[in-house]
């Protein structure tokens, strides 16, 4: 058997260390994420510092990533299952939204999932990653810029980390084709997850409702 903690686990653990000692928001998440920030972490809880919210911008200006850094993108499962997505480069930090974007030149032939367009060698993919959201949108588009759709993967809270990104793949997902049509997608693979186990009813109703507001906010 595994265990595996996301974000609201490791703030949930914050609350509960919290009770006993002195900790700053996004304590257990900042230590996840490389031996240098758990030192950082240690020094600014012994003198007593007082941050009341979760430090994304010291975070990444510190230890990463930070525009023109190489992030890996892992994509797991809630069966155990993870593998990485592939590596992008960090074209934006937007630090007022905790958010990051990743772009990533692809170099395999073939259709983009569900959305159906072609995918050729040259075409980027640009990937919004905002600390701690339900869902993240990537931006397809071919070597020229023309658009080739939109693809929103609905997930357990984003994670950025110094050289990778962490969350967990709820398999509901949204997409948006070139001529504008939006579709909510993969809703059996999400009831699949749910009758053998993998995905809690109360998770699921929560990434259906994402995915319906994020749909509801392309088709606006």
């Amino acid at each position: 058997n595994w265990v595996r903690f996301g974000r609201e686990s490791r703030f949930a653990l914050d609350e509960q260390r919290a009770a006993v000692t002195q900790t700053i928001p996004g304590h257990h998440r900042l230590k996840a994420g490389s031996e240098d920030a758990g030192t950082a972490v240690d020094l600014v809880e012994a003198l007593g510092s007082e941050i009341d919210s979760f430090p994304f911008g010291a975070a990444t200006e510190s230890f990463g990533p930070t525009v023109d850094d190489s992030v890996r993108i892992v994509h797991s499962k809630p069966t155990g299952e993870e593998f990485a997505l592939g590596r992008g480069t960090v074209t934006d930090r937007t630090v007022s939204k905790q958010r990051i974007t990743v772009t990533r030149e692809l170099s395999s032939s073939g259709r983009y999932d569900a959305i159906g367009t072609r995918r050729e060698p040259g075409d980027t993919a640009t990937t919004r990653f905002a600390e701690g959201r339900w869902w993240y949108p990537t931006v397809y588009r071919g070597e020229s810029g023309t658009p080739k759709g939109t693809y929103v993967n609905i997930a357990t809270p984003v994670e950025v980390f110094p050289t990778e990104i962490r969350y967990m793949d709820l398999y509901i997902d949204v997409i948006k084709r070139p001529d504008g049509t939006v579709n909510i997608v993969d809703q059996d693979e999400l009831g699949a997850a749910i009758d053998a186990g993998h995905v809690p009813e109360v998770v699921a109703d929560r990434a259906t409702g994402v995915a319906q507001k994020v749909a509801d906010v392309l088709r606006s």
